[in-house]
């Protein structure tokens, strides 16, 4: 009996731990990106941004705030690791800013776009910009 009741203790403590680490999970923020960007090939312009990531549905929305346009990709896990500070990766290459990963705070993994052929030999080249994304 001790031992039942010891061990329904530890599941109810260890599930409240769990459940409070995914309540910090922040899956949407807003940004200011200063440079006009490419998603899945639709080009974007410089502005704020709301960006929230669906997880269920692998879907990452890009919502302009000044315009109330949105946009919508698909994305896939794109590496491991978690970030405190939630963060934006675009890659230059000449005139063009390309989406390239969105990070979020208390999330497992950064999240992307599918990669064309064209997009991954310029990801091989260029410049990587960030863009830090503030709490919402």
């Amino acid at each position: 009996m001790k031992t039942t009741l010891r061990n329904i203790a530890m599941t109810i403590g260890l599930t409240a731990i769990l459940g409070s680490a995914t309540l910090f999970a922040q899956t949407e923020s807003k940004a200011t990106i200063p440079f006009d960007f490419q998603i899945t090939g639709q080009t974007l312009p410089a502005g704020q941004y709301l960006v929230k990531l669906n997880q269920a549905n692998r879907m990452l929305v890009f919502r302009n705030t000044e315009t109330g346009h949105s946009t919508m990709t698909l994305t896939h896990p794109y590496k491991s690791g978690t970030m405190e500070e939630p963060k934006l990766i675009f890659r230059h290459s000449g005139e063009r800013y390309t989406l390239e990963s969105a990070w979020f705070a208390g999330v497992s993994g950064g999240y992307g776009p599918p990669q064309g052929k064209r997009d991954r030999s310029d990801s091989e080249r260029g410049m990587v910009a960030t863009v830090r994304l503030l709490q919402k």
